[in-house]
């Protein structure tokens, strides 16, 4: 979960809230206690921040292709690569 700050805002700075920092207007917070986590809940609630959905690239494999765009064959000398597939990275 990543949390980008829409606005300043005071929040806790530790696990005891006995400290408190500005949180300043478009920086990027990355809770990773569970203290963290709430407080992030808590400036989503209260419309200072919002979640940034964050997607991993996707590997994915496909048939090779000639340049002249036919499918290309699995070379039989070299048993341990597949010439006729290749890994293709999905980035949305």
């Amino acid at each position: 979960m990543k949390i980008k700050i829409l606005r300043n805002i005071v929040g806790a700075s530790n696990k005891e809230g006995s400290h408190s920092k500005m949180y300043v207007q478009g920086t990027v917070f990355t809770p990773v206690q569970d203290w963290e986590i709430k407080l992030a809940h808590q400036f989503m609630e209260a419309n200072a921040a919002q979640e940034i959905k964050v997607t991993e690239p996707k590997e994915t494999k496909k048939r090779a292709r000639t340049s002249t765009g036919h499918y290309k064959a699995d070379d039989p000398s070299t048993p341990d690569v597949n010439e006729a597939w290749e890994t293709v990275t999905d980035e949305k």
